[in-house]
């Protein structure tokens, strides 16, 4: 990252992971010279909504099956709550994230017009 590109891109987690793994990104950037500071980017799961918590599991344990009993901890990080949703972005601004990418795990277009509320 430090030597070819812009920044990093963090491949989920909660924020105090994402904090760890930019305070190395930063580390390596000075440490190869880089002048200014590496573009950082982040990302998370999300399912607002009565029925969206099992519906975004579900499809998280199916999607991450290939990693065996890990795929259960990433159903279990899925944001579905407002709070933990406002919760998840906080942590993520506040440790230095510059693009933070929501996904949806359900299907849906209201999904977007949920996050879109809990964001606004």
């Amino acid at each position: 990252m430090a030597r070819y590109a812009d920044g990093y891109v963090h491949g989920g987690g909660p924020p105090r992971a994402f904090a760890s793994a930019a305070a190395r990104a930063h580390a390596a950037w000075q440490d190869f010279g880089r002048p200014g500071r590496p573009a950082l980017w982040g990302q998370g799961y999300f399912g607002l909504g009565s029925d969206a918590a099992e519906e975004g599991a579900r499809y998280l344990r199916d999607y991450y099956a290939f990693t065996g009993p890990f795929a259960d901890k990433i159903a279990a990080a899925n944001l579905t709550t407002p709070q933990a949703v406002v919760d998840f972005v906080r942590g993520y601004e506040e440790a230095g994230c510059d693009e933070l990418v929501l996904l949806p795990t359900v299907g849906r277009l209201d999904q977007l017009d949920l996050l879109a509320e809990v964001l606004a």
